[in-house]
């Protein structure tokens, strides 16, 4: 018996060994396709000190248009609205720490983090305030933090179907990771340098499905599919909220539910007399047997939560547009908002502030 428990127990160490061996090598041979792979960067690395980030403009005037990604995405998304948007101002995106062409972060992101590590990017490269800073999604409440931060370098906002700290999605909108006991979250994170280094992380987000926008070539959806698949996208947001968990736990909502990014949103304070749009997505999502639980969350996004930001500054307002989340429906309305705060901000006292404190600065 203790023969055969033995020969067991060896077998199993055996089958263990060759198994961490077989992730290590499916890991270091994907990070090595990976850089084969990735393709040719668009937008210029710029070195925000030991790091760098990745950053596109083209397009001229003042103000200039920053986008902030939603989710985890690159900023290559916003490749074809930019390039409406700089026909009349310039017009930049750029890939926060770990995405797209950006390097890893130092350290776990944070709201605080991101906001610096933009500023940082366009004081380096010499685009300068005053901006109209378009956050979607998540990237809302970065913009939000950035304001709050550098209030001298905004001169308006556009706010796409923004995250807010109070909003709390039904279950069937959780992603499954959100829908997990905080116990379970808490191991998840405790192991994540383990799946990382073994592949464990590659072999499950290798199995993610990407949908670029609509008007998309497939040459262009091809590159951002590629961007989107990079483990260290996945790696950096893990990472990002497993720093930010309280007691192991993640508070469940659109893009993580990050107690820290809804932390700095609360304490942002409001935005003056800034010209402010918030576009509002006009639909929404319900799987069979939830139609009921998902219209009465939908009224509480349109009309009370979204309602309130646009309540932020003297001079905001609420849009609903016709199309879901991501605004695919009608991207347009994304170009049209950002030229009314364009215009508003050029009207306004805004633009003239905030280029004569950028002049100070330089």
């Amino acid at each position: 018996m203790r023969k055969s428990v033995r020969r067991i127990s060896y077998l199993f160490l055996t089958l263990l060994v060759l198994a961490l061996l077989a992730g290590f090598t499916y890991e270091q041979v994907g990070r090595a396709r990976d850089a084969s792979q990735l393709p040719p960067r668009v937008g210029r690395a710029v070195d925000i000190g030991g790091r760098t980030l990745n950053l596109y403009c083209s397009g001229q005037g003042a103000p200039t248009v920053i986008l902030e990604t939603g989710g985890n995405s690159p900023g290559y998304e916003w490749l074809l609205q930019q390039s409406k948007m700089a026909a009349f101002t310039r017009t930049c995106w750029y890939d926060r720490a770990g995405v797209g062409w950006s390097d890893p972060p130092s350290s776990p992101r944070t709201g605080a983090s991101v906001a610096g590590d933009l500023h940082e990017a366009l004081q380096r490269t010499g685009v300068l305030p005053p901006y109209v800073m378009v956050g979607g999604s998540v990237g809302g409440e970065y913009v939000r933090i950035y304001t709050a931060r550098y209030p001298t370098d905004v001169a308006g906002l556009v706010l796409v179907d923004p995250a807010t700290p109070d909003m709390r999605e039904p279950d069937f909108a959780l992603a499954p990771v959100n829908r997990m006991s905080g116990h379970r979250r808490h191991l998840i994170c405790m192991a994540l340098p383990i799946m990382e280094r073994f592949g464990v992380l590659r072999f499950v987000t290798s199995r993610e499905r990407h949908f670029p926008p609509p008007d998309f070539t497939p040459e262009q959806a091809g590159i951002l599919a590629k961007l989107e698949a990079q483990p260290k996208a996945y790696e950096t947001d893990m990472q990002q909220a497993c720093a930010a968990t309280d007691d192991g736990r993640i508070v469940p909502r659109t893009g993580g539910g990050n107690p820290d990014i809804d932390n700095a949103v609360r304490n942002a304070g409001s935005l003056g007399n800034r010209p402010l749009v918030v576009l509002t997505a006009g639909r929404y999502w319900a799987p069979p047997g939830f139609e009921k639980e998902a219209a009465e969350y939908h009224e509480v996004r349109v009309h009370q939560l979204q309602a309130r930001l646009a309540r932020l500054s003297t001079h905001g307002r609420q849009v609903v547009v016709d199309a879901d989340h991501g605004m695919t429906q009608s991207p347009e309305s994304v170009v049209i908002a950002v030229r009314q705060v364009v215009d508003e901000a050029r009207a306004s006292n805004n633009v003239a502030a905030a280029t004569a404190a950028s002049k100070r600065v330089k």
